[in-house]
């Protein structure tokens, strides 16, 4: 496929463990234009965000960090490829938990982090306080994790 589009002219930074689908969107605001539209800027044949940040070729890896002026490591560090195939249907489809200390309120856009889309966490990988989850789940597992089943 030849080169359709040129290199955006400000990009924004990634944030420590960001999902890729979050960090396009942060993108697609700051360009007022919908989250798919940008990526589909960069890779016409995408079919969604969730399977950019599932499934991604070298070539879409090359591709993406080019038009957004960025390392192709850290591109493939956003997504889900280091997760087996078989547990990657654990993965939540939207943020299920937050940190309060990484992510307070004020913060909009909030990115998306990859480990808030990890059930299994219990604490946040950037600061190690516990995580906060929504929905009706929230007092076992803060139970669970305090009573030392979880790790």
């Amino acid at each position: 496929m030849g080169e359709t589009s040129r290199r955006l002219p400000v990009t924004l930074a990634p944030r420590t463990d960001e999902l890729l689908s979050s960090w396009i969107g942060r993108h697609a605001e700051f360009y007022a234009v919908p989250p798919l539209a940008m990526l589909r800027h960069c890779l016409p044949e995408a079919s969604s965000l969730r399977a950019a940040d599932l499934d991604l070729n070298e070539d879409q890896v090359f591709r993406l960090a080019r038009m957004f002026s960025a390392d192709q490591t850290m591109v493939h560090r956003m997504t889900f490829a280091n997760i087996a195939q078989s547990s990657r249907r654990l993965i939540a489809k939207e943020p299920v938990q937050s940190c309060s200390r990484c992510h307070p309120a004020k913060h909009d856009p909030r990115p998306v982090l990859r480990s808030q889309l990890f059930g299994w966490r219990i604490t946040c990988t950037l600061c190690g306080c516990l995580l906060r989850h929504s929905g009706r789940h929230d007092r076992q597992l803060l139970s669970a994790a305090t009573m030392g089943l979880l790790s």
